[in-house]
């Protein structure tokens, strides 16, 4: 019985190995944690901003509950100076300035989470399903209406809520003063994540192994989720971290237009708000909330920097 003889080797380069297209298992390591372990290990950036941001989230959770001043308390006298007993000072009414940053802290961060959650969530679901869309109605009305809205500056929206809401309106648990801001927040930031994820999903929508799935005769609802969407995922929540920043500046400018939180809610741009009068003799009631402030867009910058898909 004869042995067969391997094949000759002619030294000519084989066919590249086929590309397997995304599956359920990336799918769920995109939307759960997008490109964060691997950008852990990989960037400097991200490790100091995440690490940064974690040791601010900490302190404005957790210093508040065993401060031993609250922060509406009048603790001392008016513009005590920082001391050890008051790190930040006391504003003008006697309250402890550190406990008050610490708790608006809390807030600010708060609201900016909930606000680019959801608006990630609604605008990646709209853009990723209109993109990969091969109806082109579909996709040119999402596009048509996206337009529109972000036509609409965010102030101006926010005026006219405030008019028509009233400054001092309160739903459920949300502060006294910030419906109508949150309302125009989640009316109008769904728009820019539906016109990224539009984008990307028209691109990936090209590629070979989309075409695959098609020619098979996948439906389009699992094209969307097992192949589409994870490569849109790492994009948009990318960007949500940089709109986190931009949501929480705004937040913080609403009080100098006399919207936004309303005194006694500690909140960082209302503490500056307040000590605006007394820069020149009490710097400190005006310049910690904003250091802090400035830290937390410094370290969300870093981390959204260093979550950015490569090419």
């Amino acid at each position: 019985m004869s042995t067969p003889l391997p094949a000759a080797d002619t030294g000519a380069p084989g066919p590249a190995p086929a590309r397997t297209p995304p599956g359920p298992g990336r799918m769920r390591r995109a939307l759960m944690f997008p490109g964060l372990r691997r950008a852990w290990g990989r960037s400097m950036s991200v490790r100091i901003g995440a690490s940064l941001l974690i040791l601010i989230c900490l302190a404005c959770a957790l210093v508040p509950v065993f401060w031993p001043d609250a922060p509406d308390n009048f603790v001392t006298a008016p513009f005590a100076p920082p001391s050890l007993a008051h790190p930040f000072g006391t504003d003008d009414l006697g309250r402890d300035v550190f406990v008050r940053v610490l708790v608006g802290g809390r807030l600010d961060i708060t609201i900016a989470v909930c606000v680019v959650a959801l608006s990630c969530l609604a605008g990646t679901i709209i853009g990723t399903c209109a993109g990969a869309s091969r109806r082109r109605w579909a996709n040119l009305a999402v596009a048509r209406l996206v337009d529109a809205l972000i036509a609409f500056p965010y102030m101006v929206v926010i005026l006219v809520l405030v008019v028509i809401v009233g400054p001092n309106a309160q739903v459920g648990p949300v502060p006294r003063g910030l419906t109508a801001v949150l309302i125009a927040f989640l009316v109008l930031g769904w728009t820019f994540y539906a016109r990224l994820s539009r984008a990307q999903a028209m691109s990936i929508r090209q590629r070979d192994y989309i075409v695959a799935a098609e020619i098979v005769g996948y439906p389009r609802w699992r094209i969307i989720a097992r192949h589409i969407l994870p490569g849109v995922v790492p994009v948009a929540a990318a960007y949500a971290v940089a709109d986190a920043i931009l949501t929480m500046g705004a937040l913080s400018s609403f009080a100098f237009l006399g919207v936004g939180v309303q005194p006694p809610t500690p909140e960082w741009g209302a503490i500056m708000y307040e000590g605006r009068a007394y820069l020149g003799s009490a710097w400190w009631i005006t310049v910690f909330p904003g250091v802090l402030l400035a830290l937390t867009g410094f370290a969300l910058s870093l981390l959204a920097d260093g979550l950015l898909p490569d090419e």
